[in-house]
């Protein structure tokens, strides 16, 4: 297993990510998110829209809950194990009824309920998102990393541009973890990927001001999330504090976008560069670390 700091550094930011974008997520009106947070989103808060019902400030979204379950099951395991994690991910749900399920955890249920054993349709870039808790585990190689960020997204996400994505996430974070800088890594993961973002038009983005990063999409898909993921990683590569606080501020599908931003971020900065607050004001920050040490 990797050194459990290492590991620290860099889930615990994606988890930053996820919870920062908690009280705007979802939110599109920019006037409505102006007016919420008149000095940005600099701290954990309750959710503002209607998706979250029972939340908490330093609570994460379904994607932040699905990505703490993963981290379960692979402490538990010692690994990813596609079936384990497929059972692992259906107790969560049979013991959550009231948390929010979007259109692929749906989909999906129902297929597994059909006995159909598929995943859902879903574009979501989601189901990508989740690979934050794999690093935890020490890959051999590229191809073991590819490998599991393919089964992980599968379970609940069938469009193969979802797997792509999630396939171009873990690499270019290996490579920020290796030393490079986003714009190299990017490209390297570009290669690597069985499907890549347009490369082009996320650096182009890089250079807009902020908020017209929307005309990228703000909502679900995937080839919008994660074009305004790399934007953002790019724009704002030496003030981490800055991108999560900005991702969170243009609102849409926040979450999905935070995590992975998150993750790129804690591999380049690692954590003591966020506001401690960030760290302590997670309310499933104990869990996690216990999680980090029993995997040391």
């Amino acid at each position: 297993m990797p050194d459990s700091a290492a590991v620290r550094s860099l889930i615990l930011p994606a988890f930053f990510g996820d919870a920062l974008a908690l009280g705007p997520h979802w939110i599109y009106d920019a006037d409505e998110i102006a007016r919420l947070y008149p000095n940005g989103v600099s701290s954990y808060d309750v959710p503002r829209s209607s998706y979250h019902p029972g939340k908490q400030a330093g609570d994460f979204t379904h994607y932040g809950d699905q990505t703490l379950v993963l981290l379960e099951s692979i402490t538990k395991r010692g690994k990813l194990d596609p079936a384990g994690w497929k059972e692992d991910w259906m107790v969560f749900w049979d013991s959550n009824p009231n948390s929010y399920r979007d259109g692929a955890t749906r989909r999906t249920l129902e297929n597994f309920s059909a006995g159909l054993g598929i995943p859902s349709d879903s574009h979501d870039l989601g189901g990508a998102s989740r690979i934050a808790a794999l690093f935890a585990l020490d890959f051999e190689d590229d191809d073991a990393a590819l490998l599991a960020a393919a089964d992980q997204t599968q379970l609940t996400h069938g469009d193969p541009l979802v797997t792509g994505a999630a396939e171009f996430f873990m690499i270019a974070t290996r490579r920020v973890q290796e030393g490079l800088y986003f714009p190299e890594a990017f490209q390297e993961a570009a290669e690597l990927s069985s499907a890549s973002p347009d490369l082009a038009l996320a650096f182009e983005a890089s250079d807009w001001e902020t908020d017209r990063l929307k005309e990228l999409g703000l909502g679900c898909s995937v080839e919008g999330a994660a074009l305004i993921t790399i934007a953002l990683a790019l724009k704002f590569e030496r003030s981490p504090t800055e991108a999560l606080m900005e991702n969170a501020r243009l609102g849409g599908d926040s979450a999905a976008r935070g995590i992975l931003l998150g993750l790129l971020l804690g591999a380049r900065h690692g954590i003591s560069v966020f506001p401690e607050d960030w760290v302590s004001g997670l309310r499933a920050a104990a869990p996690i670390e216990a999680l980090l040490v029993q995997m040391a």
